[in-house]
């Protein structure tokens, strides 16, 4: 016990002492380099835990991993730099609530940041809600209702009233002379296709024309589009003042169109000008700094062009107005119930009431111009959706209504640029006026004074008398030309008085309706929808497996997703010119591009249509590179689908088809051969060799990671294929294995690609409501439309099918070996579309 050690102090027995005082500088030295210790091994611990793991277990989080704000703010830094080396990137934040981003401000710059790109029309918001948009030549455009509503379309714009907006036309305005805006437009155009742009009964301005513009002096060839104009209405006849044109053109042409204009005008542009510079600052004691102003348009504004003796001048009123279209039976009656004149007692709204509540619009002068100046829209509509029912006038009040006609009925201040400008920047919005209905309404629903100051709306009116063939009158109705700003407020007005809201869709449609084509083949905007329409297809067809594909090689098509016209006209001329001894190795070097062209002359296409009814003597001034616009209609039962072949029957198609007609058979008249495929083979080898490689390569690369894992600590991943370009080029390979030659590359391979002559293609084709048959608009060509009339046995013409004397030929779809006849008429609403 004596030898055992007292570790006790000295105030209990012991032997050790306690200091009697401790130094606070070495007690707070040695403190702070033990908190150094425990901080440097909390935020890099030795271990291998991560940051989140290394929290007290209270605290642990399973979303620490994937969100960084789950952790304390101070560990925030170190978990992101451990989640990158790792390679997970952090979690963006949350979007903002809808409550934050419906805010008007947000919700404003929104709209703004997504109209960069394509441009938005007025009634976009109520279109966006509704319908399909699609991106085209530069807008934002509703395609067709989320609804089926294609056969209630069809009878509205049959017996109702179908409404679309139009407002994507670009309108031009162009001042000058008379003599100087109609010898401009005589080298865009021809008095071939129609009424020239000067005629008189365009020139005084009661009436609407259209006209074909094409390249300078390119006619016929070089054709831009059809566009539609009107003259302002002389103030004073016999007056030497400048005259102002409107021109309506299509987005997909507006830019060419504007560029040949400028070019035969020899206008430059007003954008570069030089601006006075203010007074220099050091003159008032002052020195000023530099100040910038930027401001960023989608559109830039009215632009102005004007040639060096200021004698022509052209401004583009893009997004400057607002065009609606009613099309129907009832859209005279709709503009009745919706519309109400401001000043009631003056003639010219006295005569837009009366002329408007008459039976039907084709009792008016067609394509007529009307002013009509209209209390605000938002103040004439029904609290609920409802039909209008308005008394009409009988029709033989039209004669005293063609006879009262005031001078200044198509005057309107809609032609004035500051009045456009005054209407828009009075305008209530309707923000504004919901307040003040909330401050003043006492009766909801009920008219408030305040409503009586309201500015008034001008209009203009006009007419369309609707197609002169087949069913007729159908596609009549009334445009109307509104002020920016008001086309919301008088959308909502239509819709309320019963009108049925159409797209993109119901422009194609309502012209297959009435046999004609909006865009032709050789137009700007016939080309590049034919570009979209093939390109569609083609993605459609490569996406299907391999055993649900067509095999156009065995159906004998040369070109399944788009009508070679080039092709189609450089054989059937070279065919012609060798037929008739001449030079055809020159005519194909000289001219062997194909360069076609649809026949616009309306003296040649009556006689042609005067061929076909009447059996009479074909002209011999049809040019043969020609192309000829024509309906189609099934005989019996059937399908027709765009790009479908138009072939000539042999004398064996027609005897089979008489014994058919007699026997009332609806079977088809001859089936096409199946050809063999010589690629079959190559394609099925070609897939399994591609299918080897791939496995090959996989292979080798678990080989690469099998040796690396052996001598790596750490887990190896294989590596990445890097086969994109393989396979794109495997599939291209495929594409050219699947699809025929070219139509290029050989000679007379488009006329004689099957067992029957191709002498034209289906455009558009569908089931025809009005005629209760499958009916189509192609294009033939001329010398082919000849040989088929110089064939036609004298038993087929006198074949009627309706009560009319038909031409028929043969029609087969791309993808199918079923032959069938069908109905030819040609088409003269080519130069006079009602659409």
């Amino acid at each position: 016990m004596a030898s055992q050690k007292l570790e006790y102090d000295a105030s209990l027995g012991g032997t050790e002492t306690l200091p009697s005082h401790v130094s606070s500088y070495q007690y707070a030295a040695g403190a702070l380099k033990e908190i150094k210790s425990l901080i440097d091994e909390a935020q890099l611990p030795a271990s291998s835990k991560l940051i989140f793991q290394t929290l007290p277990k209270h605290m642990r989080r399973r979303a620490m991993s994937h969100h960084p704000k789950r952790l304390p703010r101070k560990y925030r830094a170190a978990h992101k730099s451990q989640m990158g080396k790792a390679g997970n990137q952090p979690v963006i934040g949350k979007r903002p609530s809808r409550k934050y981003r419906r805010r008007p401000k947000n919700l404003m710059r929104e709209y703004v940041r997504r109209q960069a790109k394509h441009i938005w029309l007025e009634t976009h918001i109520w279109h966006a809600k509704r319908f399909h948009m699609i991106d085209r030549w530069g807008y934002r455009l509703p395609y067709a209702s989320c609804d089926k509503t294609f056969r209630a379309c069809y009878r509205a714009s049959a017996n109702h009233c179908l409404l679309q907006d139009m407002s994507f036309y670009i309108c031009v305005q162009l001042q000058g002379s008379m003599a100087l805006l109609t010898a401009g437009f005589a080298r865009l155009s021809s008095d071939r296709c129609g009424l020239s742009i000067a005629a008189k009964t365009y020139a005084l301005g009661y009436r609407e024309g259209s006209i074909e513009l094409f390249a300078d002096g390119q006619y016929p060839r070089g054709a831009l589009q059809r566009v539609r104009f009107m003259w302002r209405r002389e103030k004073a006849a016999g007056t030497p003042a400048a005259r102002t044109l409107w021109l309506w053109l299509h987005p997909a042409a507006a830019e060419a169109i504007i560029a040949q204009l400028i070019g035969v005008f020899q206008l430059k542009s007003t954008k570069q000008q030089t601006l006075p510079l203010p007074p220099p600052a050091e003159e008032a004691g002052k020195q000023q700094p530099l100040r910038f102003w930027t401001q960023t348009k989608a559109v830039e504004r009215r632009r102005t062009y004007v040639n060096a003796q200021n004698a022509v001048e052209l401004q583009v009123l893009q997004q400057e107005l607002n065009r609606y279209r009613l099309t129907g039976e009832q859209s005279q009656r709709l503009l009745t119930a919706s519309l109400r004149g401001q000043r009631p007692d003056e003639k010219q709204s006295k005569y837009c009431q009366n002329a408007l509540r008459l039976n039907t619009q084709q009792a008016l002068l067609s394509n007529l111009i009307m002013g009509f100046e209209v209390v605000d829209p938002r103040l004439h509509r029904p609290r609920k959706r409802s039909n209008p029912s308005v008394q009409a006038t009988p029709t033989d009040f039209a004669n005293f209504l063609y006879l009262q006609r005031p001078d200044n009925l198509p005057d309107s201040c809609l032609w004035d640029a500051e009045a456009r400008d005054r209407l828009s920047d009075n305008m209530l919005t309707v923000h504004k006026y919901e307040q003040l209905r909330q401050q003043s309404a006492v009766v909801p629903g009920e008219p408030c004074a305040f409503e009586a100051s309201l500015q008034s709306v001008p209009l203009l009116l006009i007419q369309r008398p609707g197609c002169n063939e087949g069913r007729l009158g159908y596609g009549s109705g009334w445009d109307v030309v509104a002020p920016a700003d008001y086309g919301m407020a008088l959308w909502k007005t239509f819709i309320m008085w019963g009108a049925r809201p159409g797209g993109l869709r119901e422009f194609d449609s309502v012209a297959r309706e009435a046999g004609v084509e909006v865009h032709l083949p050789d137009t700007i905007a016939g080309k590049q929808l034919a570009g979209l329409a093939a390109a569609e297809r083609r993605l459609r067809y490569f996406r299907l497996p391999p055993n649900k594909r067509c095999n156009f090689r065995k159906l004998a098509v040369v070109s399944p997703f788009t009508a070679p016209w080039q092709q189609l006209v450089r054989d059937w001329r070279i065919s012609s010119d060798a037929s008739e001894g001449g030079d055809s190795n020159a005519n194909a070097n000289g001219d062997a591009d194909g360069a076609f062209y649809v026949l616009r002359d309306h003296r040649l296409l009556h006689k042609l249509k005067g061929c076909v009814n009447l059996a009479l003597e074909y002209p011999p001034q049809v040019p043969g590179d020609s192309l000829i616009q024509i309906r189609l209609q099934l005989v019996a039962r059937g399908q027709l689908r765009a790009n479908a072949l138009i072939c000539l029957p042999t004398q064996e198609d027609w005897l089979q088809q008489r014994r058919q007609f007699q026997r009332r058979d609806v079977a088809p008249v001859y089936l096409e051969p199946a050809l063999p495929d010589a690629n079959e083979r190559q394609r099925k080898a070609s897939r399994l060799d591609h299918k080897r490689q791939l496995k090959r390569l996989r292979a080798r690369r678990v080989r690469e990671k099998r040796k690396l894992q052996e001598t790596s600590m750490r887990r190896v991943h294989i590596r990445a294929a890097h086969t994109a370009l393989l396979v794109r080029e495997q599939f291209e390979h495929m594409c050219r294995l699947w699809l025929p030659t070219e139509p290029a590359e050989t000679l007379d391979s488009v006329r004689r690609q099957c067992s029957r002559e191709v002498f034209g293609y289906v455009s558009s084709a569908g089931f025809n409501y009005s005629e209760a048959r499958v009916c189509g608009v192609g294009y033939v060509v001329a010398a082919g439309l000849r040989q088929l009339l110089a064939e036609r046995p004298d038993s087929a013409a006198n074949i009627n099918y309706g009560g009319r004397r038909s031409l028929l030929c043969m029609v087969r779809d791309a993808d199918s070996l079923v032959y069938r006849f069908a109905r030819l008429e040609i088409s003269e609403c080519v130069f006079s579309s009602p659409c």
